[in-house]
């Protein structure tokens, strides 16, 4: 009696390649030269097949025993090395999938990978409650990739994933899919570890590409909210528009801004040079660069974009921080029916579905009976000192709360007015200052009503007028108002940043659900303000 021998499991990594022209060569869709050794092979239902591998030194891989199996196949061009690298070229059902071998990912040329493959496939592959761990990364702050894993098999929000704030690059589940295996894991490639061979590997194929056309499930459907361009010719496809706009004065929807937070009290201004004589501006404004780049007779292109500097100046006119142009410009542009941000640097495609929601979700908004005095000073905290020349205000501003847990410090608000209405002051000056304001205000206010060492603490801030009677009863969230005070030209909130949007709609959720009232103020901006500008003095 014969035992039937058991088909090895192999480790798979598939990429699949953007469409292709049909006569298009296998060797221009890699990083090909001459010291790649070439064979061609067939397999069963793959249209055409090519095996590269980087030139060999002295113990054959692992892997290398898939393609024992193919009749007459050179196994003698693997070498004897278990580090050296190959790329397979599969043709299958009109489809190109790239099977990528030890280092065999750097002869992958990246610009023609079609991005985010093993991700939608492995979205539509795994069982939503059998995840093992995910890399995110938030589109609100500055990108910081993270990732989330447990020993055991959970659901995705038990990874700790913000549905509405966060991008998903990559997920490990257990399969739904027998060809796939007992689990699957999905970013650019495909990766999986199966029982295969050449006979057997166009069914995996041909399943992949269907799952990677599919919808999502409703479980991962968010995942279309906002996904990062990754591709070359779209991004320069983007900054053409970006630059035809610029060129043409189509500015209402372009930004010049901070791309980080930064503390504004050590600042004088910014400058686009450090020339002494250069002037400071006390705001950052897209046609101040268009001014000084006429001045200087240099053209607006792209170059002035990726070379061009914002230096942020402290009181003796030093630099204390700089950026690219391009890396200050947030954008909203719209190509068809697909809606673009770019923000610090980073193109996004954003659903446009999503875009409407989350206008429908602030559209409800409402603003203070009272108006604020109008925006003159060169910086928050005089602004807010100089409010409270109305005794119904008062002045909490840089009046910190240390309480040593993840927030180290927090600030209750910069103004109170008639005890209950907590007010948090911000110049607009980019989508991550607006999205700090919005975040900085759901935090301490949550943690108001939540935790009573930081009433405590408060509470010995707190002027006798508005001391709470006890800090260690909860006070009630109905009795307050959360306010957010934004200096500004534009329209809020809809000419708000996108992205600024759904921090936005995130506090508001928060403080909602607290039952807080929130209300969204205009503060109007003094005309001179934005034209003034500060000059080094002679010495």
């Amino acid at each position: 009696m014969t035992v039937k021998e058991k088909i090895r499991k192999e480790r798979l990594s598939i990429y699949l390649v953007r469409q292709q022209k049909k006569d298009e060569e296998d060797d221009s869709l890699i990083n090909y030269d001459e010291t790649l050794k070439k064979v061609s092979f067939q397999a069963h239902a793959i249209e055409s097949a090519t095996l590269y591998v980087k030139n060999p030194f002295p113990h054959s891989p692992a892997w290398a025993r898939m393609f024992a199996e193919i009749p007459n196949f050179p196994m003698d061009i693997f070498g004897s090395t278990s580090s050296v690298g190959a790329v397979c070229i599969l043709r299958c059902e009109g489809n190109t999938f790239i099977l990528s071998f030890g280092t065999g990912y750097h002869l992958l040329k990246q610009d023609l990978i079609e991005r985010d493959f093993g991700l939608r496939v492995t979205l539509n592959s795994v069982d939503p409650d059998k995840l093992r761990s995910l890399d995110k990364a938030s589109y609100v702050d500055n990108p910081l990739n993270s990732r989330t894993q447990s020993t055991r098999e959970v659901d995705i929000f038990e990874l700790h994933v913000d549905s509405e704030m966060e991008m998903l690059y990559a997920v490990t589940g257990a399969s739904k899919i027998p060809q796939f295996g007992s689990h699957v894991t999905g970013r650019d490639a495909l990766t999986l570890m199966v029982e295969v061979n050449f006979d057997t590997i166009s069914k995996i194929l041909i399943t992949a590409y269907q799952q990677y056309k599919s919808s999502l499930p409703p479980q991962f459907s968010w995942v279309d909210n906002i996904s990062r361009v990754r591709d070359l010719e779209t991004m320069e496809i983007l900054d053409l528009e970006l630059i035809d706009n610029l060129q043409k004065g189509m500015i209402d929807n372009i930004w010049l801004g901070e791309p980080e937070i930064v503390d504004w009290e050590g600042q004088i201004g910014y400058s686009f040079d450090l020339y002494s004589k250069t002037l400071r501006h006390v705001v950052l404004d897209i046609k101040d660069y268009f001014e000084y780049l006429k001045a200087k007779e240099k053209p607006l292109d792209i170059n002035a974009l990726l070379y061009g500097q914002v230096h942020v100046n402290n009181t003796e006119f030093h630099p204390i921080k700089s950026w690219s142009i391009y890396r200050c410009l947030y954008a909203e542009i719209e190509i068809g029916k697909e809606q673009y941000v770019l923000r610090n640097g980073t193109w996004y495609r954003v659903n446009t579905d999503f875009v409407k929601e989350v206008d429908q979700y602030l559209s409800n908004l409402k603003s203070p009976l009272y108006t604020l005095p109008t925006y003159n000073h060169d910086d928050e905290g005089s602004y807010n000192k100089a409010v409270t020349s109305d005794p119904s205000f008062i002045l909490m501003d840089k009046n910190n709360i240390k309480i040593g847990n993840v927030y180290d410090k927090i600030e209750f608000c910069d103004l109170i007015k008639d005890k209950f209405d907590l007010i948090h002051v911000k110049y607009y000056r980019s989508s991550s200052t607006l999205s700090h304001l919005f975040s900085q205000g759901a935090v301490a206010a949550e943690t108001f009503i939540s935790d009573e060492n930081f009433r405590q603490r408060l509470n010995e801030k707190f002027p006798d007028e508005i001391k709470l009677l006890d800090y260690k009863d909860r006070p009630d969230p109905g009795n307050y108002k959360i306010i957010y005070a934004i200096a500004t030209k534009k329209s809020l909130p809809d000419e708000l940043p996108f992205f600024s949007k759904v921090s936005l709609k995130n506090a508001l959720k928060l403080l909602r659900t607290l039952n807080f009232t929130v209300e969204l103020a205009q503060v109007e901006i003094a005309p001179d303000l934005l034209v003034r500008k500060h000059c080094k003095p002679n010495k």
